[in-house]
């Protein structure tokens, strides 16, 4: 079942400059809304690299956040290399996560004939209308130029202007997947050795397990987990953190560990609250133009997907937009850099840099924002 975006929030972007430590750069500007003042997401015109792009994702954790009064705590934390480890990690379950819920998808087609390699390779390379519409087209140009060893600006279709008023009418998604699959992940494989085998963190350990196996099993049935369930995710952490700060000694290498897991998962769970697609679009359509690399940022920014077009205006949006996607992933393909991007796919089965949180404080990270506006 496909969910929109519904949670208010306000937006939020960090800029990372490459070889250095990121300085307070969450903007919050006069009004709400990502694209009423003028850019929201990629670095300022000469600052920019690729090893120094946005960390993925960040924009929807500071919306989850809401409004985030400590605006340097993140940026401080997060070197270059931290963040290019982050947004290697999130791409690679993001392929698989699109991998599996396409499989999924066409096994439930009790109507076909082709294998699902055929289909993945029409979808790739002759979409009908139906695979456009659907918005698997797009999402399949979308992932493979999204790969964070792709810096998009290089690239003349890149460049291409979208419509301000096209992008206030796509039916964006919250691409919940790569996020449930770090989460599950955390939750039952990658707990450091002091939550894993002390026995008093036991039953906390074990719910927060089931919870994780919960909100993968609500994202691949339903679209996205139950609000219900991540509430619960969040207070199973508050409670396994109380209990460590109880039982570990303050300073000590377990208790450093257990935070920075804790933190970890605080963090995942504030980007899976999905912000308000009408507050992150305020003003869009009063541009007249949006660069495609800028809509491609926008969504890795905030964890969006194309959902299906409804309404003849969706689909004839999406009858627009898909040719400038492909058109961009073939520029990418035939270029010398896919040949580097081949030779150092990042490993999706590896654990989220835990460290990518550890600078901020605890009380932060659960915080609950309070709904903003939207613009008028």
């Amino acid at each position: 079942m496909r969910r929109f975006l519904r949670m208010s929030a306000t937006m939020a972007a960090l800029f990372l400059a490459s070889g250095m430590t990121a300085q307070a750069q969450y903007a919050y500007p006069a009004g709400y809304g990502a694209w009423g003042w003028g850019g929201w997401g990629y670095p300022m015109a000469g600052g920019s690299t690729p090893q120094g792009d946005i960390a993925r994702g960040m924009g929807a954790f500071a919306a989850g956040a809401g409004d985030y009064n400590r605006q340097t705590a993140v940026a401080r934390s997060i070197n270059a290399d931290t963040a290019m480890r982050w947004n290697n990690y999130i791409y690679a379950s993001s392929v698989e996560a699109e991998r599996r819920r396409e499989t999924r998808l066409l096994a439930q087609q009790k109507d076909r004939v082709e294998a699902l390699a055929e289909i993945r390779k029409r979808i790739r390379e002759n979409p009908t209308q139906q695979d456009i519409n659907s918005g698997n087209a797009l999402n399949s140009a979308l992932t493979e130029i999204s790969d964070p060893k792709i810096y998009l600006r290089g690239f003349t279709a890149a460049g291409t202007e979208v419509p301000g008023t096209a992008i206030r009418d796509i039916p964006f998604q919250h691409a919940a997947s790569a996020l449930t699959a770090s989460m599950h992940g955390l939750a039952r494989q990658y707990a450091p050795a002091v939550l894993k085998e002390r026995p008093e963190f036991k039953a906390e350990r074990e719910a927060l397990r089931a919870t994780g196996d919960q909100l993968r099993k609500e994202d691949e049935e339903e679209g996205h987990p139950k609000k219900e369930t991540l509430e619960k995710a969040q207070s199973q952490i508050t409670a396994l953190r109380s209990k460590v700060d109880s039982t570990l000694a303050a300073g000590s290498k377990d208790r450093r560990e257990a935070d920075n897991y804790l933190k970890a998962l605080m963090g995942l769970m504030k980007m899976l609250e999905t912000p308000a697609i009408n507050v992150l679009l305020s003003g869009v359509d009063k541009r007249p133009a949006v660069a495609l690399h800028e809509l491609i940022g926008f969504m890795k920014a905030f964890n969006l997907r194309f959902g299906v077009a409804e309404t003849q205006r969706q689909r004839q949006v999406y009858g627009q937009l898909y040719p400038l996607l492909d058109r961009l992933r073939d520029e990418v393909e035939a270029s010398e850099k896919a040949e580097a991007r081949a030779t150092a796919k990042a490993d999706a089965s590896t654990p989220p840099p835990v460290e990518f949180f550890s600078g901020m404080e605890f009380d932060d990270l659960n915080k609950k924002p309070a709904p903003p506006q939207p613009q008028r």
